[in-house]
């Protein structure tokens, strides 16, 4: 029922009911027409009862005793006790969003902006407000100020912080007797800190607010980039997997152009996707060749025709191009193919380091791709140190006995203190073959060993599981299918370790089918072990793959070198450097970390960190990082950029008199359109707002009924209104329909 249309029926607005305290001028408290009413009904048995004993029913007795209930409720002068504001003795703040996207055209010709203006001045709304409150009108936007006339609202506001708006009123009004607050916004909210914070300090001074939503829940006609999720840092030389999310309101089933462009200049690709239903959030993964060092800016835009907001189609991604050689250290109990075939793989990489110690016999040990004679001289590492100087170990086939219990637990600490990567590949002494059961190895696998110790000898072909379709580590090639063609066309395996069940939070990658055992083995498997990452492939045997197919195929080669780049790609080095965000608006505030570490990844307190920061002018500044005190080894300072562009971090670290390290850096500043991004109405934002307050929500078309609604407002500047009810419509309808159904049925029974 509409507004106007309750209040034909029942004389009074909606809030008057909800607000108002039902009361009868004669008899006081409500409690008493209880009785009243049974009373009613009683007559009515009785009356009926000595009148007609054989013709009555309990349907003449309810129209009666209804028709008596009517009477006696309007002979009591039934009254709404609601609370009513003093006129002009408490003030009304209204807030008003000056954001741009309040410049939205969600339909028809008019923005936003100029709907509300509209609704302004058509409903007297300031007019009407200051009859009954002292009206402070405020804009807002990133900030937020006092203003005197409507005219000073330009709706340029580049950030949205409802917070600010909170805040200005706490400040402005924190002594003054302020009865509530209109607040007209969209809701997009991408500036606030601690907003329900701030408004609840509002709450604790019972400040009802009395929300308007401005614009549309859903904006017909627009296509927008949601969010681009890219990999910070990148090895040169290979290929950066980035998942593009968006979303349309439509344009279901319409094609679109997704096209990436690197540094604004170079158009890297173009790839032909179709836009998904109405609001539903779809994912594309884009695969991105990095082959040129430094910080590339990697540029999404989704193209279609006739998108009603263009601003929200392109997002950035700041990615870290490394010429870095990470060391990974490779342990082989016995010469094998799988060794050899993985060396030969590698060793045209750049940008990877595999150190490799195989054991020639006892106590005796074949090294390669050392820096000096001294590295693995007696084996493999017996200090943190040492060891914590790869970013990368992998076991091969090799007894868990050739280690010291020392050795196994140092390798647990190094994946999870240190963050670095774990792997172990299938083979006659890997996983349960090598006993490797209840060591702390077992701890940190994404596999559950089993008891058998030999590997099973079966032709098992790699079956790519569903999460591996998607995953790069998987992608031989661009075209997903085929890329799974690719997979199906391989060579079998030879064998397998068999084990148990994957671990809770593990990810498999590929199974395979044993030939004669039928089994369905876990072949490839990883997880998140503490800082670092552990994997598990279960065969000894993928060096088929190179040893059966065409001589130019590279298969092998692909894969060793995508698994050996994601087990170091995330393996920190002893001082690193992030920011808050990638891209910021410009004078945001920028929060820079730096975390230092000893060469154990001990977190050290007492480093002295020194930044050095470029702008996009080549100006340089620089300024040392503190210590906060409550992480140990993170050390942070806060910047402030206004010049657009890219900025350089150079951050250096040392120890009393050493040094520690030297990492570098990123981040961007640019004027994004970050107002036109997610900016339909957020209704129920604002509708929770209100409840919270003891306020109450409308859409912008119903904004004349604020107005009236806001001078019932109980509080400090209120007095008790009393609403007649005795000759409310709706009571004389029903006591027309009663007797009416009154008579009509008596009529049909005999007794009119």
């Amino acid at each position: 029922m509409t507004t106007s249309a309750f209040e034909f029926f029942f004389k009074y607005k909606p809030i008057v009911y909800q607000k108002g305290k039902l009361a009868f001028q004669l008899v006081g408290s409500k409690w008493w027409f209880l009785p009243v009413a049974v009373l009613c009904v009683v007559a009515a048995y009785y009356f009926y009862r000595s009148i007609a004993r054989d013709k009555w029913s309990p349907g003449l007795v309810g129209l009666r005793g209804l028709t008596f209930a009517v009477l006696a409720f309007m002979f009591l002068r039934p009254v709404l006790n609601v609370a009513t504001v003093l006129p002009q003795d408490s003030y009304l703040a209204v807030l008003i969003d000056n954001s741009a996207s309040m410049k939205i055209r969600d339909e028809g010709e008019k923005t936003r902006a100029e709907e509300m203006l509209k609704q302004f001045e058509d409903t007297n709304f300031f007019k009407r407000l200051s009859d009954k409150f002292k009206v402070r009108i405020y804009r807002f936007d990133k900030d937020a100020e006092r203003i005197e006339r409507l005219d000073r609202l330009t709706f340029e506001g580049k950030r949205t912080s409802l917070e600010s708006g909170t805040d200005v009123l706490r400040q402005d009004l924190s002594t003054a007797p302020l009865s509530g607050v209109v607040l007209l916004t969209d809701a997009v909210d991408n500036g606030s800190q601690q907003f329900k914070e701030s408004l609840a300090k509002l709450e604790s001074r019972n400040i009802p607010f009395l929300t308007v939503g401005v614009g549309a829940e859903k904006i017909d006609g627009d296509a927008e980039i949601i969010k681009v999720d890219a990999p910070r840092e990148v090895l040169m030389d290979s290929t950066a997997s980035i998942d593009v999310s968006y979303r349309s309101h439509g344009f279901a089933g319409r094609k679109a152009t997704l096209r990436v462009m690197e540094n604004a200049t170079t158009v890297v690709t173009a790839k032909e996707i179709t836009l998904p239903a109405d609001g539903v959030i779809a994912e594309y993964t884009v695969d991105v060749p990095v082959k040129n060092e430094g910080d590339r800016i990697f540029s999404f835009t989704l193209q279609t025709t006739n998108d009603r907001i263009a601003e929200n189609n392109t997002l950035d991604a700041l990615v870290t191009v490394r010429n870095d050689h990470p060391k990974i250290l490779y342990v082989e109990g016995e010469p094998r193919w799988e060794f050899k075939f993985i060396r030969r793989a590698v060793e045209d990489d750049k940008n990877l380091h595999l150190v490799t110690l195989l054991r020639s016999s006892t106590n005796k040990y074949y090294r390669q791709g050392i820096e000096n004679e001294k590295e693995l001289a007696d084996g493999f590492p017996k200090t943190k140190e040492e060891l914590y100087g790869y970013k990368g170990v992998i076991f091969g086939s090799i007894e868990s006995t050739f280690f010291t219990q020392d050795q196994l637990k140092m390798v647990s600490d190094y994946v999870n203190n240190r963050g670095g990567g774990f792997m172990m590949i299938g083979g006659r002494n890997s996983f349960s073959g090598g006993k490797y059961q209840n060591t702390p190895i077992a701890d940190i696998l994404p596999v559950t060993l089993g008891g058998d110790k030999a590997p099973v000898i079966d032709h098992v072909k790699m079956a790519i599981s569903d999460y591996g379709q998607t995953n790069p580590l998987m992608r031989l090639t661009p075209d997903a299918t085929a890329n799974m063609k690719h997979w199906s066309d391989l060579p079998p395996l030879a064998d397998f370790n068999r084990t148990v069940d994957p671990k809770v939070g593990a990810v498999v990658l590929a199974r395979g089918h044993g030939e004669k055992t039928g089994e369905n083995p876990i072949l490839l498997a990883f997880q998140r072990y503490g800082r670092g990452r552990t994997m598990a492939f279960t065969t000894g045997s993928s060096w088929r793959w190179q040893m059966e197919m065409d001589a130019k195929d590279q298969t092998f080669e692909v894969f060793w070198k995508q698994l050996l780049r994601w087990l170091v790609n995330s393996s920190p080095d002893q001082v690193t450097v992030t920011s808050d965000k990638d891209t910021y608006l410009p004078g945001e505030p920028i929060v820079v970390t730096a975390e230092v570490a000893d060469k154990s990844f001990e977190r050290l307190n007492n480093a002295r960190v020194m930044m050095k920061l470029t702008d996009p002018k080549g100006r340089v500044e620089t300024r040392s990082l503190d210590w906060g005190g409550s992480e140990d080894g993170a050390y942070q300072a806060q910047l402030n950029a206004t010049d657009e562009g890219l900025y350089q971090i150079e951050v250096e670290a040392s120890a009393g008199d050493k040094k520690v390290g030297v990492y570098r850096s990123a981040f961007q500043v640019k004027d994004r359109p970050v107002e036109f991004y997610n900016a339909s109405l957020d209704a129920g934002k604002l509708r929770t707002i209100a409840e919270q307050t003891g306020g109450r929500y409308y859409p912008l078309a119903d904004l004349g009924d604020v107005p009236d609604d806001a001078q019932y407002i109980p509080g400090k500047s209120s007095f008790v209104e009393q609403k007649e009810l005795w000759d409310v419509p709706f009571l004389f309808m029903l006591l027309t329909a009663s007797f009416g159904g009154e008579w009509l049925w008596r009529k049909k029974v005999g007794l009119a």
